[in-house]
């Protein structure tokens, strides 16, 4: 994370708030839209799985637990910044 915070400090940017945030996986291949809608708990990845046996699906099954039990494994890097600095516009003047 300090790479990242660092990258965007010499871009410019003032950050304001750098955390981890927890990923909740739950893309799943070959399902209708409205399917994705319905995916609060175990028992509708279960239900998907069984509908629709793609590879990842399946895989998807004993991974789910794991991460909820372990978020540490799951995380994206939130950095939430504004632009401290904007770039100067000089205007050359050309017939003076």
């Amino acid at each position: 994370m300090r790479e990242a915070v660092s990258l965007l400090r010499e871009a410019g940017f003032e950050v304001i708030k750098a955390y981890y945030s927890i990923v909740n996986d739950l893309t799943y291949i070959d399902v209708d839209p409205e399917e994705h809608l319905r995916v609060p708990s175990f028992k509708d990845l279960l239900r998907i799985a069984l509908k629709k046996p793609t590879k990842l699906n399946i895989l998807r099954l004993p991974a789910y637990p794991i991460v909820r039990l372990r978020p540490s494994l799951r995380q994206l890097i939130v950095i939430v910044a504004t632009k401290a600095r904007e770039p100067n516009v000089q205007v050359p003047e050309r017939w003076g």
